[in-house]
C-alpha cells in the first residue's frame, strides 16, 4: 500500500520530538574500534560504521581501490557525509514500513530473479572455466589415443578399465608401439588409418577429462585410462607448442564435384600458387577463380579468426603459416581444395580482453552444464539431501522399456507415482515429478540408463535452485549488490515522499523563493531559430525557395502538411552541432540543407531575443531543484538528530590517533 505523506504539522511535531530525544539522550560514545579491528568512523542509534566497511562502500560506489586512503581526503570525507545520510534515509524508510509495501516487495523480488541467475552462472559456474580456458589456450598439445567404447549407461566398467590398463602396461614396457596399439586395438574407426593421431588440441576443443589429462602429461608421456562420455581412453602426448592468437587469411577455393576430381582441383591450385609466386595479385585471382561465393567477391578475404572457427585441415594449414604473405600448398577439405595466404597475425589478448569471447565459448561447452550439475550435487550434500537411486533404477527398469515407457510418458508410474525418491531441505520429490522430465527427452539407444541419468540430473538441478535461493549466504558480493539495489529503491520511494513531491507541490514556497531573488533567474541573449525537417532534400530546398521569395514560414508549410515539420529552437551558445551555423546568420537568414542525427534540416534565424528575467513558470524547474536541495538538507538534519548520528572524520585517516569528537 502507498505510504501517506506527513502533513506539515505532523512533520513539525516529528522534528520537535526528534530534537528533544536527541537533547535528552545519554547514548554512550561508541568504541574507538569496531569488531573488525578498524576505527569506527560514524555511529547512529545502535549501529556503527567502521573504516573497513566505509572503504568497501566507497570502493563499490566510486570504483576506487578498496583502501580509501588511496583517494584524496576531501573526496573521502564528502563520501562519508553522503553515505551516512544514505544509511539514515534507508533506516527511516524501513522504520516507516516502506519495505513492507507490496509494490516494493514485488519490484525487489523481480530484480533478484533477474540478477541471481546470470550472477550465479558467471561467478560460480563460468569464472573458473573461463580462466581455465584462457590458461590452456596459451599452449597447443598434440595427442594420440586408443579408445575403448563404453556405454554411458553401463555400470560394470572394471573389465574395460582392465583392458586399457593392460595395454598401457604393454606400451610402457616397450612390447608394442603406441601407434601400432591404436591401429590394432582402438575402437575409434579412424585409428586404422591415423594410428590414433588426433592432431593439436587447445582449451575448449575437446571434452574436459581428455583435455585435462592431455595438459597434465609431458611430451612423450602416457595418460589414462581416462573415462569420457565416449568411452575409456589411453592417450599419448607427442608435442607441445605455444598457441597463436587470431590470424587473418584469404583463400582461393576450387570446389570438387562429380566432374572435378580432387586431383584436378589440386592441379588448378598448384597453377594459381605459381602465378601468385610469380607476382600476380592474389585478390584478383580469387575474384576470378574462387568457388567460394562469399569470400571470392572480397578477393578471398576471410577476416580474422582463432582456433576452432575453420574446418580442421584448413585451420592446421592456415595456422601453420608463419609470416604475413606466406602461401600454403594445396589444402583439401570437404569443400574442395584451397590455396591459403596469411594476411595478419594478432598477439594473444590479455585475460580481460579475451574473457567476453571465452564466456560465450564456455556457455556452449558441455563442461559448463557439468559444472552447474556439480554445484547442485555439492549443495545436495551440504544440506543432507537424500536420493534413492535403487528406487529410481527399479522404477525405470520396470516401466522404462518399450511399450511400458510410453505408459510412463502418458500416465506416470502407476501406483508407484507417489513414492518419494529424493529429499532436499524441506522439499520432497516423488516419481511423478520425473514424468515431465522424461517427456522432454529424446531417447537414444540406451533409454533405461538415460532415464536414470536424467533423474539424477533433475535432483542436481534442484540443488542449483536451492543455491540460487540462498545466494546471499553463499556469495557476500551478491548480497552486497542485491542489498544496494533494495536500499536504493527504498531511498527513491522515501525521498519521493519526503523531498521531491513536497518541494514540487510547494507553490507558495517556490513563489517566495522566486520573489526573494528577483533578477536571479534570467535568459541570456538567445537566437530564435526555426528548424524545418523533412525526409528529402528536395522538400527543404522548396521551403528555402519559398522563404527567399518572401513567403512566411506558415505560408510555405501550408501546402506541405505532413511532409515538412517546423520546430522553434533557442540558441545562446555553441551546441557543437550543425545548429551552430545559425550563430553567423543575420536575422532572416537561413542555412542550406544539413544533416542532424540522421535527419535533413534547414535552419532559419527568426529573431535575436535580448536578455530578460525569466517568468515564474519559466524559472520553475530551477526553483524546484534549489528548493528540493533545501528540503533535503532539512530532512537530513532531522534524521541526524533523530538517530543521534555522529561522524568521526579524523578517523578516516588511519594514521590519526585523535580522540573521537561528535560530527555535525
Amino acid at each position: 500500500m502507498p505510504m501517506p505523506r506527513p502533513t506539515p504539522l505532523a512533520a513539525a511535531a516529528l522534528l520537535a520530538g526528534c530534537l528533544l530525544a536527541g537533547c535528552g539522550s545519554a547514548r554512550p560514545e561508541p568504541p574507538a574500534l569496531g569488531a573488525d579491528g578498524t576505527p569506527v568512523v560514524a555511529s547512529w542509534s545502535a549501529d556503527t560504521l567502521t573504516l573497513a566497511a566505509f572503504d568497501a562502500a566507497y570502493a563499490a560506489a566510486d570504483g576506487v581501490p578498496a583502501d580509501s586512503t588511496a583517494s584524496p581526503l576531501e573526496r573521502r570525507l564528502d563520501f562519508l557525509d553522503r553515505y551516512v545520510d544514505f544509511r539514515l534515509k534507508v533506516l527511516a524508510a524501513r522504520q516507516a514500513g516502506y519495505d513492507q509495501d507490496s509494490a516494493y516487495v514485488a519490484e525487489v523480488a523481480d530484480y533478484r530473479d533477474q540478477l541471481a541467475g546470470p550472477y550465479f552462472t558467471d561467478r560460480e559456474v563460468l569464472d573458473d572455466i573461463v580462466r581455465d580456458l584462457y590458461d590452456k589456450q596459451a599452449e597447443e598439445v598434440e595427442t594420440s589415443h586408443v579408445l575403448f567404447l563404453l556405454s554411458p549407461a553401463e555400470t560394470d566398467t572394471a573389465a574395460v578399465f582392465a583392458r586399457a590398463t593392460a595395454l598401457r602396461d604393454s606400451v610402457e614396457a616397450g612390447l608394442i608401439e603406441f601407434g601400432q596399439a591404436a591401429a590394432r586395438y582402438s575402437e575409434d574407426p579412424s585409428a586404422a588409418q591415423n594410428q590414433g593421431a588426433l592432431g593439436y588440441l587447445t582449451g575448449g576443443r575437446t571434452i574436459l577429462p581428455f583435455e585435462d589429462a592431455a595438459y597434465a602429461t609431458p611430451v612423450g608421456g602416457l595418460a589414462g585410462p581416462v573415462r569420457t562420455r565416449f568411452g575409456v581412453h589411453l592417450l599419448k602426448v607427442t608435442d607441445r607448442r605455444p598457441a597463436r592468437g587470431e590470424i587473418g587469411a584469404r583463400h582461393i577455393l576450387i570446389g570438387t564435384s562429380d566432374t572435378v576430381s580432387p586431383d584436378s582441383a589440386r592441379a588448378v591450385v598448384e597453377g594459381l600458387r605459381a602465378r601468385v609466386l610469380a607476382g600476380e595479385d592474389f585478390a584478383g585471382l580469387a575474384r576470378e577463380y574462387s568457388d567460394d561465393p562469399g569470400s571470392g567477391a572480397r578477393g578471398g578475404d576471410l577476416g580474422t579468426f582463432g582456433r576452432g572457427r575453420m574446418v580442421p585441415p584448413f585451420e592446421e594449414a592456415a595456422f601453420g603459416l608463419s609470416a604475413v604473405g606466406d602461401l600454403s600448398g594445396p589444402v583439401e577439405s570437404r569443400f574442395g581444395v584451397h590455396l591459403i595466404q596469411l594476411t595478419s597475425v594478432s598477439e594473444r589478448p590479455d585475460f580481460e580482453a579475451a574473457a567476453p569471447a571465452l564466456r560465450q565459448q564456455a556457455l556452449r561447452l558441455p563442461r559448463t552444464a557439468l559444472r552447474r550439475q556439480a554445484i547442485g550435487r555439492e549443495v545436495f550434500r551440504e544440506v543432507g539431501g537424500t536420493y534413492d537411486q535403487a528406487l529410481v533404477r527399479q522404477a525405470v527398469t520396470q516401466y522404462g522399456e518399450g511399450q511400458a515407457r510410453q505408459q510412463i510418458l502418458s500416465q506416470g508410474f502407476g501406483d508407484d507415482s507417489d513414492r518419494t525418491f529424493a529429499t532436499l531441505a524441506d522439499s520432497s520429490y516423488t516419481l511423478s515429478d520425473l514424468v515431465p522430465v522424461f517427456q522432454r527427452m529424446r531417447f537414444g539407444p540406451h533409454p533405461t540408463g538415460e532415464m536414470i541419468e536424467a533423474a539424477r540430473a533433475f535432483v542436481d538441478e534442484q540443488g542449483v535452485e536451492l543455491a540460487l535461493a540462498r545466494l546471499e549466504d553463499r556469495d557476500p558480493e551478491f548480497a552486497r549488490v542485491f542489498q544496494s539495489y533494495a536500499d536504493g529503491v527504498l531511498l527513491f520511494r522515501i525521498a519521493e515522499d519526503s523531498v521531491w513531491t513536497p518541494a514540487k507541490d510547494d507553490v507558495a514556497g517556490l513563489r517566495a523563493a522566486y520573489d526573494a531573488r528577483a533578477g536571479a533567474y534570467r535568459w541570456p541573449e538567445r537566437r530564435r531559430v526555426l528548424a524545418f525537417r523533412a525526409p528529402t532534400d528536395s522538400l527543404l530546398l522548396a521551403v528555402g525557395a519559398d522563404l527567399d521569395a518572401g513567403r512566411t514560414a506558415r505560408q510555405s508549410l501550408a501546402g506541405r502538411a505532413g511532409e515538412v515539420r517546423m520546430d522553434t529552437l533557442y540558441v545562446a551558445d555553441s551546441t557543437q552541432t550543425a545548429l551552430d551555423r545559425v550563430l553567423d546568420l543575420e536575422v532572416g537568414g537561413r542555412t542550406g540543407v544539413v544533416a542532424e542525427r540522421g535527419q535533413r534540416v534547414l535552419y532559419v534565424l527568426d529573431a535575436v531575443e535580448p536578455p530578460r528575467d525569466k517568468t515564474f513558470e519559466e524559472a520553475r524547474a530551477e526553483l524546484i531543484s534549489v528548493h528540493q536541495d533545501q528540503v533535503e538538507d532539512a530532512w537530513e538534519a532531522r534524521l541526524r538528530a533523530r538517530y543521534d548520528a555522529r561522524l568521526y572524520p579524523e578517523r578516516v585517516t588511519p594514521q590519526s590517533s585523535a580522540a573521537p569528537t561528535p560530527g555535525r
